[in-house]
């Protein structure tokens, strides 16, 4: 897999209730349900450094979403290779899609506008509705691509990514 920036999102699933630390954010309650987690992957490494950070789970963490990962299995990856960032485009669309929450405000935003970059559903959300709503809205937008996380998993590599 090249090593190319871009977007991304990580769908995980709880099955769990139990509260977890999140650093100096304060505790979240994870209840059962899936949590979803935007993020951008602009630096050496790209995507694929940036993915793997997060499954391999730091033992020091440094991202609001390295104390969260290691409580939750990992379903799908949504991304994009883009120049261009998009982490708060696609937080503002699950902002306004019906049923989903914000569990902890200032979630993965601390160096944004945005309310959260982490957002719960009850039931998993569609990756097909998700980029359906993205190209309506963002016309210039690269393509979206989902990728179960097995896949990513048994090849460590995504397999759209040229």
């Amino acid at each position: 897999m090249q090593s190319l920036p871009g977007t991304y999102t990580l769908i995980l699933n709880s099955s769990i209730e139990k509260p977890v630390n999140i650093g100096k954010l304060g505790t979240l309650i994870l209840k059962s349900g899936f949590y979803v987690y935007i993020g951008s992957a602009f630096g050496p490494g790209g995507l694929k450094a940036r993915i793997n950070h997060h499954i391999n789970h730091s033992c020091r963490p440094h991202w609001h979403i390295d104390y969260l990962s290691p409580s939750l299995r990992l379903c799908e990856i949504w991304y994009t290779c883009d120049q261009t960032r998009r982490e708060h485009q696609w937080a503002e669309v699950h902002a306004q899609t019906k049923g989903a929450l914000m569990p902890l405000p200032g979630f993965g935003s601390s160096d944004c506008r945005c309310l959260s970059h982490l957002f719960f559903y009850k039931s998993k959300p569609s990756g097909s509705y998700f980029r359906r709503r993205i190209r309506a809205k963002f016309k210039d937008h690269a393509k979206l691509s989902i990728e179960k996380a097995e896949n990513f998993l048994d090849n460590n590599s995504i397999s759209d990514i040229h």
